[in-house]
């Protein structure tokens, strides 16, 4: 008996201290270093180690509570940091400061505001943290107002294939792949081991600096992640910044610590010996080594970044730099409106160069930082007020780098709330409804270049802008400015309706045709692109060729009738885009038929003119709506490209029409050749992707058009459009 209760107490003093042969002191000195060293993992063994032993140590059990705050397990802090309030005489006022953050986190916004109440009544009037809780609190009434709101996503993290324990931040979109995602971490593995803060290595209580990674879905699931080249992991914190427009440039940061390196560019290329070729330092106004950071390279031309610099609003601000004439111009503060005297950072700007997302912990978010979303107004030239994008894009903690996808369905960003895994993690929104300022190019491009664009126009410089195609209803061309509201005329054009065997020239459609015809004449400059679709039902060849037919017997009445062939496009796309589904629940529907059987009516080039075009659309019962036709209208909207597969007398007999998407016909005034296109991008290399594909199916004479707003660009006009479309530059580049 008596041995068996010596090697009992024996295994009982081993399971009390771990460290066999170590002092509870001595234990708790190592476990404040790695507190203080944020490693609070490590420092919760340590500490519930000498919980075991010391179960009345409120201080210790502070530290456990605090550490499980910091690893988001909250009902774990809350049980803790409730004890120590219940039994410690005398806590300390950082108690009720973590009772508060833990409920913040969980968006428990009225017992998050009493413990941060309870923590001001516990602490000197001159405390550091003082006027930050204050700021928490009016987060937390925010809060309680935004959770009221409705839910505009539906928020999944990519899991654990993708994210680990430690931080992961940044995503970014492949320029290539709508399935895959590049990221950074600070996880074990990564290439520099465990550093200090002077990057020094420390296995003790260092910390993993950053490195890049990629992920990508396979069978509807993430992978696990895989590193970037080890060339450009390093031991330094490595981050994946951006792409150029074609995808073959990586802007990346590299630095002893996020806050201060330099930014570098990779092109991927060897040298003439086959070695990897050195990156480049990317030189710009935005300086990492002073704490600039978190850019956006939007559309190769605009950088817009994160800065404190003196000068601005308090905290960090956002700024623009503008790349011209072979460098990157002065930063711009983007103003007041964005940016407040809180922090500012990881700006997002969409295809639209319209629409910025970005986050703040200003007094509008509800935990940390949150998204925000404002929309610059082109004709008051400023931005509308921040609007926090709620529940459940934002958290009770920090949510950042956020970015959306190409479709617009789905946004990309990184955050540390509660359900994380325990650092940030990597978050996908889906969105109820699509975010449209993704689908289209604005002209200008960008919101910085309004007021100059304004003053060409005032000045007499002839240059295109038509307000985004939005679907259904009516889209109207922008006026000249120099024109009062009673000097411009308003005029409406209805769409023409066929039927199939039918002619296009009847007295409804001719009421249509003649106020074209007279607004031609009168204003030579003026050009009109007439889209012909068709119900469908038979192959793809046929239905474009009868549908440019019938947008060419309105073509020859309007040029009997005076108008300039060479200023009329016509277009047939067949039953690419309908506007109506003819099979709907209901089964057959004869309407759909008759709305689909039409010819829009564009006319184009009204800048300068003291004249307003509407083109209207008919209306459609969203019972059987088809949003094809809304795809159409918005993907020309600027620039866009497709792909010639053949320009000829007749109509076009092989199958490329049938086995590629977005397949059109088009010819320009009388007597031209029918050019057939396949194919409809935002950018030269994924229509250039396409052409290569046509060639190696034996489609050699294969080659990419640029449009502007649905009409096609040869060279020449695509070197005056590349001020607004930059995207052109390469699209000259590659045609030379």
């Amino acid at each position: 008996m008596f041995l068996r209760y010596c090697i009992c107490a024996i295994l009982l003093g081993l399971f009390c201290f771990p460290s066999f042969g170590q002092s509870p002191k001595k234990m708790k000195a190592e476990a404040d270093a790695l507190f203080e060293n944020k490693k609070f993992r490590s420092a919760l063994t340590k500490y519930q180690n000498i919980q075991f032993n010391k179960p009345n140590d409120m201080n210790i059990r502070f530290k456990v509570g605090a550490c499980n705050y910091f690893i988001n397990k909250s009902s774990l802090a809350k049980k803790q940091l409730h004890y120590v309030l219940q039994n410690d005489k005398k806590p300390s006022a950082d108690v009720f400061f973590y009772l508060a953050k833990t409920y913040h986190a969980e968006l428990n916004f009225k017992e998050a505001v009493k413990f941060y109440k309870l923590y001001l009544k516990n602490t000197k009037d001159n405390h550091k943290n003082r006027d930050w809780v204050k700021d928490d609190i009016r987060r937390c009434a925010e809060g309680m107002k935004i959770v009221a709101r409705g839910q505009i996503a539906i928020v999944e993290n990519l899991g654990e294939n993708v994210n680990s324990r430690e931080d992961d931040f940044a995503p970014m979109l492949s320029p290539n792949f709508d399935d895959k995602i590049y990221f950074s971490s600070s996880r074990r593995g990564n290439r520099g081991g465990l550093r200090d803060a002077d990057g020094n290595r420390d296995d003790k209580l260092g910390s993993f600096n950053s490195d890049m990674f990629s992920s990508q879905v396979i069978n509807g699931e993430w992978t696990a992640t895989t590193p970037m080249n080890p060339l450009l992991n390093s031991a330094l914190n490595d981050v994946a910044l951006g792409f150029d427009q074609e995808g073959t440039v990586l802007y990346y940061f590299k630095g002893p610590s996020l806050f201060s390196g330099e930014v570098l560019v990779d092109t991927f290329k060897n040298s003439s010996g086959g070695i990897k070729k050195m990156a480049d330092h990317f030189s710009s106004p935005m300086i990492p080594e002073n704490g600039d950071g978190f850019p956006q390279f939007y559309n190769d031309t605009i950088l817009i970044f994160a800065s404190a610099r003196e000068g601005g609003y308090g905290g960090r601000d956002l700024y623009l730099s503008k790349f011209s004439n072979g460098q990157w111009g002065n930063a711009k503060n983007l103003g007041p409106v964005v940016n407040s005297k809180y922090d500012e950072t990881t700006p997002f700007l969409s295809t639209d160069g319209r629409t910025l997302y970005f986050s703040s912990n200003n007094l509008k978010s509800m935990g940390g930082f949150d998204v925000f979303k404002t929309t610059f107004e082109d004709g008051a030239e400023r931005w509308s007020v921040p609007r926090n994008l709620g529940l459940p894009i934002n958290s009770g903690g920090n949510d950042i780098y956020f970015k959306l996808s190409r479709d617009g369905y789905k946004g990309y960003f990184s955050s540390n709330r509660i359900d994380s895994q325990g650092g940030s993690d990597i978050y996908v929104s889906y969105f109820k409804s699509q975010n449209r300022e993704q689908l289209h190019v604005s002209t200008p491009v960008v919101f910085s270049e309004v007021r100059s664009f304004k003053n060409r126009k005032q000045s007499g410089v002839s240059v295109a802008m038509q307000t985004p195609n939005s679907g259904e209803g009516t889209v109207s061309t922008i006026s000249a400015p120099q024109f009062t509201e009673e000097e411009i005329t308003t005029h409406d054009l209805a769409p023409l309706f066929y039927d199939k065997d039918g002619k296009v020239v009847d007295y409804r459609n001719t009421i249509v045709l003649n106020k074209i015809a007279r607004l031609m004449n009168q204003y030579p400059q003026l050009r009109l692109v007439l889209t012909s679709n068709s119900e469908g039902g038979s192959p793809a060849n046929f239905d474009m060729y009868f549908s440019i037919k019938k947008a060419e017997e309105a073509s020859d009445y309007l040029i009997e009738n005076g108008v300039n062939p060479r200023n009329i496009t016509v277009k047939g796309c067949g039953s690419n885009y309908p506007i109506a589904k003819v099979e709907s629940e209901g089964g057959f529907n004869a309407q759909a038929v008759k709305l689909n059987r039409r010819i829009d009516v564009d006319v184009l080039n009204t800048t300068g003119l003291p004249i307003r075009i509407n083109t209207e659309y008919p209306v459609v019962n969203n019972r059987i709506k088809d949003e094809l036709h809304s795809y159409y209208n918005t993907s020309i909207q600027g620039l866009s490209y497709k792909v010639q597969v053949a320009a000829i007398k007749q109509m076009y007999n092989g199958k490329i029409l049938e086995n590629y998407p977005d397949g059109t016909v088009e010819s320009e005034g009388s007597n031209a050749y029918y050019k057939y296109t396949v194919g409809l991008y935002q950018t030269f290399s994924s229509a250039d992707q396409l052409r290569k594909d046509l060639i190696r199916q034996g489609v050699t004479d294969a080659f990419v058009v640029p449009y502007v707003n649905g009409v096609r660009v040869n060279r020449d006009d695509s070197k005056v459009y590349s001020a607004a479309y930059p995207d052109l530059l390469i699209f000259i580049r590659n045609s030379e």
